[in-house]
């Protein structure tokens, strides 16, 4: 394995450390795809999807994060589907970004592939947990 998948596990093993501190329910547990799927994490309970993404700034001396897929060239780029947070591993200061896949899309709707890290709003990790209450209150407003 490359140095740069081992980095990249090391920021998906660092999430997950993370956002078990917060949860107190097992349902809430993470579940990791046996394929590459797209997405890194999904809570089980409410089947919210996480892509985990690596960025360090010192080393790349920009503030911008490129996600094309470059190992799975055959499968495109996301189209915005696979995933609906991004939680952006920030190494200089060993914090995580929690951002919503609608920060992500251009004026058009589509996902963009490189992006400012600094122009994201960091919602946290307890969007994570309330994101089953805020999908069921937009249910019950509809209706």
């Amino acid at each position: 394995m490359k140095p740069h998948r081992l980095r990249g596990l090391a920021s998906e093993y660092a999430f997950a450390s993370q956002y078990y501190e917060l949860i107190d329910d097992e349902e809430y547990s993470l579940i990791s795809p046996t394929l590459d799927t797209g997405w890194d994490f999904m809570v089980a309970k409410t089947n919210t999807k996480i892509q985990v993404k690596r960025h360090n700034v010192k080393i790349k001396n920009t503030n911008v994060l490129d996600i094309r897929r470059k190992r799975n060239k055959g499968t495109g780029n996301y189209t915005g589907e696979e995933f609906d947070y991004i939680a952006i591993h920030d190494t200089v200061n060993d914090k995580f970004i929690i951002s919503n896949i609608s920060q992500l899309r251009n004026k058009h709707g589509k996902l963009k592939t490189a992006f400012s890290v600094r122009s994201l709003v960091d919602e946290g990790f307890e969007v994570l947990v309330k994101w089953e209450i805020q999908f069921y209150m937009e249910i019950v407003e509809r209706h």
